[in-house]
């Protein structure tokens, strides 16, 4: 593993989705449309992340939600769910009401509390984000929200971490990242960043290509390592 200075951190980045709130949820909505709903959930995540990648490539740059609504109908009938296009949209709206992770208010407080500046850095539409932000309560915590809509890129492309360096006035050596994503991770490595993974499943590291500065299992820890 890569050595973590935490004297170099300035400021702090935190992803959203999977990292603040728990993507597992999104389970119980599609229950009771499908027997299949955690197959269903995990192909609906994880098709949005391959929207998202190659919409970057070709810059054909879509709205979030629109990635998830998208992958929702791919993940549906990859489960042979037959569910009305009314139906789905009420199974988005879940997106907005994800189990928060227990940690979120008090461990990002705590950076806070010791004079670091936190922001939200995520593929999520600014209104999403707004929404994210209220319901995990953390508007009078984080110093703002940092969007892949405001360049119209998608992690884990570089641009979008150089940009938040910029949004964030801060040189891109002293950013650290944490996110729960294995593939954020290797943007803000690649970008320039100190990468910490917030392992909140207790798996393996994914040893393809490199490996985080840091591996951490909660806010907390995180908080610990930077002797807050």
């Amino acid at each position: 593993m890569s050595s973590f200075d935490a004297a170099r951190v300035e400021t702090v980045l935190v992803d959203s989705y999977s990292t603040l709130v728990d993507m597992r949820s999104l389970e119980d909505a599609l229950a009771e449309y499908t027997d299949k709903a955690r197959e269903a959930a995990t192909i609906w995540f994880q098709r949005s992340k391959i929207y998202g990648i190659v919409a970057t490539q070709f810059e054909e740059f879509r709205p979030c939600r629109d990635k998830y609504r998208h992958s929702l109908s791919y993940a549906l009938q990859s489960v042979g769910a037959s569910v009305s296009p009314t139906d789905q949209e009420e199974i988005l709206t879940a997106l907005d009401r994800l189990t928060v992770f227990d940690d979120v208010r008090t461990g990002l407080k705590r950076l806070t509390d010791d004079g670091y500046d936190v922001y939200v850095l995520s593929n999520g539409d600014l209104d999403m984000l707004a929404t994210l932000v209220d319901h995990t309560e953390i508007d009078d915590i984080i110093s703002g929200t940092i969007s892949a809509s405001e360049i119209g890129l998608y992690k884990p492309d570089q641009r979008l971490y150089r940009h938040a360096a910029v949004r964030t006035k801060t040189p891109i050596t002293r950013l650290a990242h944490v996110t729960a994503s294995w593939n954020d991770v290797h943007g803000a490595l690649q970008s320039g960043m100190q990468g910490v993974w917030l392992n909140r499943t207790g798996t393996e590291w994914e040893a393809f290509l490199d490996e985080p500065h840091l591996t951490v299992e909660s806010l907390h820890e995180f908080g610990d390592l930077l002797d807050v």
